[in-house]
């Protein structure tokens, strides 16, 4: 029994402590605010824009709300004789619906008529809830003359000389003179065996986006793909952007380049020589660029004891397509045995690469060395054999 008495008060203390926690907890619940829905909100990235005299403008607008619900548009003091209309989803629209978490997007069109340039023109789109919530965008236009579109090329040195191995590069500004953006696209008209390029930034590029009143830096490469005579080379660059296009003539003037060759005139590269004696060898130096080879002279190089000069050495100058027969002496070492010798004959000129060919000579001993050679061999063997007579009767 009072072990049950005891229970029931630890129960109805247990109450007495619990009572006015519950009691406020329920006052802290109550003094909570209740979330305010976030208001109905009508929105652009510009409000204020400068526009041109007969340009349809498009603003991009953007309606929020904190519940669902659709919302009327409107425009309060509209220009007179303007053309408004709300566009949504390739439609005109009068309303948008919010769904209470992500933005409405529509778009605002208007057609100005009877403006004068230099004029601002103010008015107010209205969004207007379900709930009743109201939103204001005061929107500003100013109205001015646009230039009309235009294109320019320049370059501050349209002409370039080279050698016919020159990559020509030329530095070329493009202007959009117009206020609307547009995409510039390149061609060049150039000879068939020109390459021309076009380069931004260290790229290539055959087109170039240009900002109203933007200027860019191009360079335009044109390099020959063949050896090419010398001669004035005509390079057009075009430049064609929505409904304007610009051209810039270029030249590139390919100055004469002399080329010398070293042969023989037959073509062989080998021939034969004595030890000791001297042989003459013939050579033939031409010239198969398109300028005048000058200062042309010719050297060789010889196995060691070999003695090599050359009739003429120094040409002060080849004509394009002209030929010089050179006459080179050859005189093997006395010591020289038989066998196969190099020697190298070099040829070089001013503002040209030098040439060399490799000429095989083969050496043969003197004919006279050979006939004493043998008679030395007779001798000996007679004087073995009789040697070997007179002992061997002993």
């Amino acid at each position: 029994m009072r072990k049950l008495q005891l229970s029931l008060a630890l129960l109805v203390l247990t109450a007495l402590l619990l009572m006015p926690l519950a009691a406020y907890a329920q006052e802290a619940a109550q003094a909570e605010p209740t979330p305010t829905p976030q208001p109905l909100t009508i929105f652009t990235s510009y409000p204020s824009q400068v526009v041109g005299m007969d340009e349809t403008v498009t603003l991009a607008l953007k309606v929020r709300a904190g519940e669902p619900q659709v919302v009327q548009l409107s425009v309060e003091d509209a220009p007179t004789g303007w053309n408004l209309s709300f566009r949504g989803g390739g439609r005109t629209v009068s309303s948008v619906f919010v769904d209470g978490k992500n933005d409405a997007s529509v778009d605002l069109r208007l057609e100005p008529a009877g403006v004068e340039p230099g004029t601002t023109h103010s008015f107010t789109v209205v969004a207007t809830g379900s709930t009743g919530q109201v939103s204001r965008l005061p929107i500003q236009l100013t109205v001015q003359e646009k230039a009309p579109p235009a294109l320019s090329l320049t370059s501050e040195l349209p002409v370039l000389r080279g050698k016919a191995t020159t990559t020509f590069r030329f530095n070329v500004t493009l202007k959009n003179e117009g206020t609307d953006d547009m995409n510039v696209n390149l061609t060049a008209d150039a000879p068939p065996f020109f390459l021309v390029t076009f380069t931004l930034n260290a790229q290539d590029v055959t087109s170039v986006p240009l900002n109203g009143g933007e200027s860019k830096r191009l360079t335009v490469e044109a390099r020959a793909l063949n050896n090419i005579p010398a001669a004035a080379y005509p390079i057009v660059v075009n430049a064609q952007g929505n409904d304007v296009s610009a051209s810039l003539n270029l030249t590139a003037e390919v100055v004469g380049q002399p080329e010398l060759s070293l042969t023989t005139p037959d073509g062989r590269l080998s021939g034969e020589a004595n030890a000791g004696r001297t042989t003459s060898f013939k050579l033939v130096v031409s010239n198969t660029g398109s300028a005048p080879a000058r200062n042309v002279t010719l050297s060789s190089s010889a196995p060691s004891g070999w003695n090599v000069t050359l009739d003429p050495k120094e040409i002060a100058a080849i004509e394009p397509g002209q030929k010089v027969e050179v006459t080179a002496q050859v005189q093997p070492a006395e010591k020289a045995i038989n066998g196969d010798y190099v020697v190298t004959f070099t040829v070089r000129g001013d503002e040209v690469s030098s040439k060399s060919i490799d000429f095989r000579v083969t050496v043969t001993t003197s004919t006279l060395w050979g006939i004493a050679g043998v008679a030395l061999i007779a001798v000996a063997v007679g004087v073995v054999a009789l040697a070997v007579g007179r002992f061997g009767r002993r």
